[in-house]
């Protein structure tokens, strides 16, 4: 099975294989999760994941060693209010990038195993169309509203 990483091991890694351009893994940065409301078993987690390959990829899956359930999710507007859905998958184009982000796509955890504090850290796996999939250490953080 081919395996998506990501940081500088994956450069070296299809430099010194030669892997075709089309194959260039995904690489993942800035991730982090949602410290939860007290007493909340769900939280949203965010991430940027970058596509250098010549073909589009499908995100279509996660998982978490901090939740029971990860699903793919995106605010839509309904009316004059913005609700919360599931995606089946999240595209992240070619040569492009596509940013997991609070307001936009975003992953939502469910079923915390346990409590999750700023400073942890939570493990997350995004499976993709292609059948690899990107592992991610997310710090816990907590939600800041901008001015």
């Amino acid at each position: 099975m081919f395996r998506l990483i990501s940081g500088a091991a994956a450069a070296v890694l299809v430099a010194g294989l030669g892997v075709a351009e089309a194959q260039a893994p995904l690489t993942a940065s800035g991730a982090w999760v949602r410290e939860p409301v007290p007493g909340r078993t769900v939280t949203a987690a965010f991430v940027v994941i970058e596509n250098p390959g010549a073909s589009d990829v499908q995100i279509v899956g996660a998982t978490s060693d901090a939740a029971g359930i990860v699903e793919l999710h995106e605010m839509v507007r309904s009316g004059d209010m913005m609700k919360m859905a599931p995606v089946k998958s999240i595209a992240v184009p070619a040569k492009g990038k596509v940013e997991l982000k609070p307001g936009g796509l975003h992953l939502m955890l469910f079923e915390l195993k346990r409590p999750l504090k700023e400073g942890e850290t939570v493990n997350l796996a995004l499976t993709t169309d292609t059948g690899g999939s990107i592992h991610v250490t997310a710090a816990v953080r907590k939600f800041r509203m901008q001015p």
